[in-house]
């Protein structure tokens, strides 16, 4: 039991991982949490995509399109079996659309799953392979914001996340 409790942190950090690398910008954090030559499908119709062929180019995307991301996962449920273990985690997806001269800020909403088969190999408990499904999506008009002094979070290694801990 206490080699699937150590199992299961590996698999929720790696997935972390991906929802930091994404949100962040991060494509070596979106990379840590898959073994090399893993491939995703889902996310081009009728496709696997190589996660070497993904990381860096949704990054662009992301940093292109959207001024924030918000990627949350909730109901992780992890199987263990003969050829590792699959998790499935629900996602919520936040992505901001700036506004520009023909259209205000938006809010697209994805609702979704992740089906990730996960093996322990050499450098332990990472993605083999990820499935991605819609639930439901949703774009709104932003067209109030609440009053606030917040910092605003920065999408790179700027942000306090990458800072070093000190005594």
């Amino acid at each position: 039991m206490s080699d699937h409790k150590d199992a299961e942190k590996q698999i929720m950090d790696c997935l972390l991982s991906y929802t930091r690398g994404i949100d962040r910008l991060d494509p070596d954090a979106i990379l840590a949490a898959f073994h090399p030559g893993a491939l995703l499908e889902g996310y081009q119709v009728d496709a696997f995509v190589p996660i070497e062929d993904f990381a860096l180019p949704v990054v662009e995307r992301l940093r292109k399109r959207y001024s924030s991301t918000q990627h949350r996962l909730s109901n992780t449920k992890i199987d263990f079996n003969d050829n590792g273990a699959i998790a499935e985690s629900y996602i919520l997806a936040y992505h901001v659309q700036p506004a520009d001269e023909d259209s205000p800020e938006k809010l697209w909403t994805f609702s979704g799953r992740y089906i990730d088969y996960f093996q322990n190999l050499n450098d332990g408990w990472r993605i083999s392979k990820r499935f991605l499904r819609s639930d439901w999506t949703k774009i709104e008009t932003i067209d109030e914001k609440m009053p606030n002094k917040f910092i605003a979070g920065t999408r790179d290694e700027s942000d306090p996340i990458y800072g070093q801990i000190s005594d």
